[in-house]
């Protein structure tokens, strides 16, 4: 979406169809000033008591006008809304990060947007330091020392995340290898079998909508018993929310995935 938004005075009735941008909004001290998220919008805890303005996909527009926004911030998923909302001559910004480096540059963004520049690259400076700050320690990890680790995002079928998403980024800077760096797409699917065959050191799980594998589930697996990562007990629950999000959390996943990879390197 190539487009040309022109906010004319500091937006002082925001909506936001995205968990993401709202997460974005009230990370810049901006809480205040949402009148209205979806019904997806999970965190912080006082985005549950915005007012509800429908799903992610089907946004209820009628809802949507009714609270006169002064500016919506959508995805790159929003094509119609943003459309509709355009020929209402509301202010649309659309937020598309693919990276870590681009969630930085949505902030400052919207920052600059909502009149909170200094709060924007005060807390962008302080991720990035908190990202660099892993970076440096796992730099001098030679390649043949990094753990192969296995990111499930879905039980059936397996489904990982390769090139092209924040979980992939996120193993690489926390200095891991990516099981599933080969991968053709983000969202590679794998039979069991491919899996016993890759025999990753690390195996990270999440739940994603209705998946609710355990880690007995993943134990119980015909033939896993001779992966390296359930022999030697290296599985692991990890919130999709702080790595699969585009939003200032992923720092917390990137930590989170460094404690799991390098232990020795990254204690409490």
């Amino acid at each position: 979406m190539d487009r040309e938004v022109v906010i004319e005075k500091e937006p002082e009735r925001i909506i936001s169809i995205a968990p993401s941008n709202t997460e974005i909004l009230f990370a810049l001290g901006l809480g205040d000033k949402v009148v209205g998220v979806t019904d997806f919008c999970d965190y912080p805890e006082e985005a549950k008591q915005k007012e509800k303005v429908g799903g992610f996909s089907d946004p209820n527009m009628e809802k949507v006008l009714s609270l006169k926004p002064d500016l919506v911030l959508a995805t790159i998923m929003h094509e119609q809304p943003v459309r509709m909302l355009e020929e209402l001559n509301i202010p649309v910004l659309v937020l598309n990060p693919k990276t870590i480096e681009e969630v930085f540059d949505a902030l400052l963004l919207v920052g600059k947007v909502t009149n909170r520049e200094d709060s924007a690259k005060e807390l962008v400076d302080s991720l990035e330091a908190r990202m660099k700050a892993i970076e440096e320690k796992v730099s001098s990890i030679p390649e043949d020392q990094r753990p192969k680790v296995f990111y499930e995002l879905w039980p059936s079928p397996i489904t990982s995340a390769g090139p092209g998403t924040f979980v992939h980024d996120l193993i690489e800077k926390a200095g891991g290898i990516n099981v599933a760096s080969d991968a053709s797409k983000p969202y590679p699917e794998y039979s069991q079998e491919m899996i016993i065959e890759k025999n990753p050191d690390i195996i990270i799980f999440s739940h994603m909508g209705s998946s609710q594998q355990s880690k007995e589930d993943i134990i119980n697996r015909p033939g896993w018993e001779d992966i390296k990562a359930v022999k030697e007990d290296k599985i692991y629950y990890v919130d999709e929310n702080i790595v699969q999000r585009p939003t200032p959390r992923l720092i917390e996943g990137l930590e989170e995935f460094a404690k799991i990879i390098h232990p020795e390197i990254f204690k409490d």
